[in-house]
């Protein structure tokens, strides 16, 4: 019997500090301290010390955008947390291209360890923009690593994001390097490292034979159970660096014959390791002063996590109406983003919530635009077809409410839309309000405001002193 054992984080976006983070206790939603990468290099060192070295610690992905320092440096500031976390393989997930291909490639230069990815491929040349795979030997096991990523980056990013890359489909690139794997390396275990959803990876599982363990990303969900789908384990540890998955395997005559599956905490007052914590408290230095700096207070706890509507999106959407006096305000279906308890809100806060700091924009859409907008984003989140799930949350939006049925069939969801109030008229054309390529992807008849999505909202808690009430608008009703 051979003893493999993978630690997994997925999905930090650049918190490489202690944060808050979101928890659900008798259905009401509470924040409680988690994360920091020194935190994360303490908790993965002993495991292991435990193994014997026998393990690997690996990221699925979304790890150097999410942040305004991130944003500043295009990365750039993440990188030696990265290095000093302690991982040993990565995935690029969709926001790793957030700063563009050229910009990434610098980025995975400074990185200690290597990055795979079996579905990119320049598009000029078809070569691959990643290696595929990575065979090792983890204790007396021989291990094969695969990576993916979402092909999203080329569908409803920003096409800066992908330029001169093609995403190809998993289905139509794992079976064969997958077999091919099986056959040339002889492995005693086959991992996919992938940032493509949960949703889709049970889909893949379903699908691909020969894949022992996914360790997933992309859809933040919080595995405190492994899921197995065939045979083939699935895990995902959160978002925010808030959770490491430990994943112990036993391999017997080639086969996984048994394995223990633990979700753990990663506890802001735990164990840290000073050398991680001397590294970030060095890079972080030149931003303190920018992101602590107080913009205001919310009364209540403001958070991103729930599918329909999040008290965190409604600062968002109010904001631009009251930035614009526009109709109908929307924003682009945001999945990461940590809480923030009732007390001061940081400028840290608010780069977190809306990294990109996109420019407003108004622009005249119809009655049937909206719906059709609608639509297109409900089915991009609920679509029957696993694969076809992009993994945000739907459209969220001020000054317009909706009622939904999910489970119609695509383009039939939307039952009632108004505006002000009233039924939308499908001809007449509303004003607008949105901020980046994400939210409204129509580009003509665009009219630049000047303001950045991160000054409207500043104005806006200015004007809400001495502290925001988040307000819930019911704006998207599930019937």
């Amino acid at each position: 019997m051979k003893r493999v054992t993978l630690i997994q984080q997925n999905d930090t976006h650049a918190h490489v500090e202690p944060h808050w983070e979101l928890a659900w206790r008798g259905g009401e939603p509470e924040a409680w301290r988690a994360g920091g990468f020194a935190h994360i290099r303490a908790l993965a060192d002993r495991i292991r010390a435990e193994t014997n070295g026998a393990c690997v610690h690996v990221d699925s992905g979304d790890a150097i955008h999410g942040t305004g320092p991130a944003q500043l440096t295009e990365g750039a500031v993440i990188v030696p947390a990265l290095n000093a976390v302690g991982v040993e393989l990565m995935t690029p997930g969709n926001w790793e291209f957030g700063f563009g291909p050229a910009i990434l490639r610098e980025r995975v230069r400074e990185l200690s360890f290597p990055v795979i990815a079996s579905n990119v491929t320049r598009a000029d040349t078809r070569e691959l923009e990643f290696a595929s795979t990575e065979i090792r030997e983890v204790g007396r096991a021989r291990v094969a690593f695969v990576g993916i990523t979402s092909p999203i980056v080329s569908r409803t990013m920003p096409q800066t994001y992908g330029a001169g890359l093609r995403f190809l489909d998993a289905l139509d690139v794992l079976p064969q390097i997958i077999a091919d794997l099986r056959a040339r390396e002889q492995p005693d275990l086959v991992v996919l490292i992938s940032h493509y959803g949960f949703a889709q990876e049970v889909a893949i599982a379903r699908r691909i034979d020969g894949i022992d363990v996914i360790l997933g990303g992309h859809t933040h969900d919080v595995l405190s159970e492994a899921v197995v789908v065939g045979g083939t384990i699935i895990t995902q540890s959160g978002a925010h660096g808030s959770y490491l998955t430990r994943l112990d395997v036993e391999i017997t005559n080639g086969r996984v014959s048994d394995f223990r599956h633990r979700l753990l905490p990663v506890k802001a007052d735990g164990e840290a390791d000073p050398t991680v914590s001397r590294i970030i408290s060095e890079t972080m230095r030149p931003h303190r002063l920018a992101i602590d700096e107080v913009v205001g207070e919310t009364a209540e706890l403001l958070h991103r996590g729930t599918v329909l509507e999040a008290p965190m999106d409604n600062l968002l959407t109010d904001a631009y109406l009251a930035s614009t006096g526009a109709d109908v305000a929307l924003s682009h279906g945001w999945r990461y983003g940590t809480p923030i308890p009732p007390g001061p809100i940081s400028a840290g806060d608010l780069w977190q919530m809306i990294p990109t700091n996109p420019e407003l924009f108004t622009v005249r859409l119809t009655g049937a635009e909206l719906r059709r907008m609608l639509e297109q984003s409900i089915e991009r989140t609920f679509a029957g077809d696993l694969l076809r799930q992009q993994g945000g949350y739907v459209l969220r939006f001020a000054g317009m409410r909706a009622v939904a049925r999910l489970n119609n069939a695509p383009g039939t969801r939307v039952q009632q839309l108004e505006i002000a109030g009233a039924p939308v008229d499908h001809t007449r054309e509303y004003t607008v309000a949105a901020a980046g390529e994400q939210s409204v992807h129509q580009m003509e008849g665009r009219t630049m405001t000047g303001v950045r999505a991160i000054d409207s909202m500043r104005a806006y808690l200015q004007a809400h002193r001495p502290a925001y009430t988040p307000m819930t608008h019911r704006s998207l009703v599930a019937v």
